[in-house]
């Protein structure tokens, strides 16, 4: 049975990307959308990035390595990646690998977006 290729769209509010990661967050061998697209924007001298997790149905550990590798790359421009709406499973992951601990998560995109203000880079 053919998994359904991951989707990773993004849109700006503000000085804010948001990524919308759809599906499993499991790059496995192939190519790393996620980490791909974030390297890309931060190219580009964006810093401030909120990945939008609702849609997330399972994340692997290459996945997880994903999260870190993008959360590195916007850290070295002393930027802030913050997580929206884990679904439970994928908050069980994030705290098994301690990652709760590394970023914020919201549950409101109104909230999450709100923070960034106080971020002054």
């Amino acid at each position: 049975m053919m998994r359904r290729p991951t989707k990773v769209i993004s849109r700006k509010v503000d000085s804010v990307r948001i990524i919308k990661i759809t599906g499993r967050l499991d790059p496995g061998d192939g190519p790393d959308h996620l980490f791909d697209m974030v390297q890309r924007f931060v190219e580009e001298n964006e810093v401030s990035f909120l990945l939008d997790l609702r849609s997330v149905t399972y994340i692997s550990s290459t996945g997880v390595g994903s999260l870190i590798k993008a959360y590195r790359a916007v850290l070295k421009k002393k930027g802030h990646v913050k997580l929206l709406s884990p679904s439970q499973s994928v908050r069980n992951i994030l705290a098994i690998s301690k990652l709760d601990g590394v970023f914020e998560i919201y549950s409101d995109e109104k909230d999450a977006l709100a923070s960034f203000s106080g971020n002054k880079s």
